[in-house]
């Protein structure tokens, strides 16, 4: 085993198990107009937070649990699609029962309120592990929470990044990176003595990229936005020459894939 190399969590059995199981849940329908897809707690946001709650309640609680969760953009703890109410990322974390530390950060006042109001809901066990962070930017307060040590180093770390646009800094990225390192266990190699901090990042393609990476640049001439490219990527040298060659805009998904495998992440999936 090379020192960088690192273990998937799940067998190929339960990975193949999970991805049934999602495959068989109720999945919501998209909204037709795309203005209220936009706006609404919508289809596709369910399917993602189904997604999540297999997962942790699945095979990370039993391979992994324990650790801390850190949910970057944790909204306003539910939403309603069709009628129908559900919960927020950062409810599912509670209720997963996977973590013995929460670290809630939400930048929007009032969705910070909401986020609290639903919190208070929990059975006492479940918020007693919930820290609703003072509203703010995650990528401030990320690094403080990790210049801290707050978050365990000897026991695995989830973090859920999910921006609705460009928020996510790569910055904050490289320092949740960087806080730990794969570590072989000399007794059972098969099992890690501690693994980096486990990310699930939303890239936002259709409703970000798309805006600032036009593919018809002689119709829309002005519509890149070289600041926010820089903020989600890292630099210009990121992505300039993706821009200058005239590659399509899926392009900045697989070189962020790229960039992810340089901080030391063998599994990098983009779904």
């Amino acid at each position: 085993m090379t020192e960088h190399e690192q273990l998937s969590i799940l067998s190929t059995e339960e990975l193949a198990d999970l991805e049934t199981e999602i495959e068989q849940a109720t999945h919501h329908p998209v909204a037709k107009d795309l203005a209220t897809e936009m706006r609404e707690f919508h289809g596709w946001t369910i399917d993602k937070l189904e997604i999540l709650r297999l997962y942790l309640r699945g095979g990370y609680v039993r391979v992994a649990g324990g650790g801390s969760y850190i949910d970057a953009f944790a909204g306003q703890g539910q939403g309603a699609f069709n009628g129908t109410t559900f919960s927020g990322s950062a409810i599912v974390a509670a209720q997963s029962e996977a973590f013995g530390r929460l670290h809630l950060i939400e930048q929007d006042q009032r969705s910070h309120r909401l986020l609290a109001q639903r919190l208070a809901e929990l059975p006492d066990k479940l918020r007693a592990r919930c820290e609703l962070h003072p509203p703010g930017d995650c990528n401030q307060i990320i690094p403080t929470l990790l210049d801290a040590a707050v978050i365990n180093s000897d026991k695995p770390c989830f973090a859920f990044l999910d921006p609705d646009s460009t928020q996510l800094a790569w910055e904050t990225i490289e320092a949740l990176a960087a806080y730990k390192t794969y570590t072989p266990n000399p007794v059972e190699p098969k099992k890690p003595k501690a693994c980096k901090i486990e990310l699930w990042i939303l890239f936002n393609t259709h409703q970000a990229i798309y805006r600032l990476w036009a593919d018809n640049r002689e119709k829309y001439p002005e519509t890149m936005g070289a600041d926010a490219l820089d903020h989600l990527m890292g630099g210009r040298e990121a992505w300039w020459d993706l821009w200058e060659s005239g590659q399509p805009s899926n392009a900045l998904l697989r070189r962020y894939v790229e960039r992810l495998k340089s901080l030391g992440y063998q599994y990098v999936l983009p779904q």
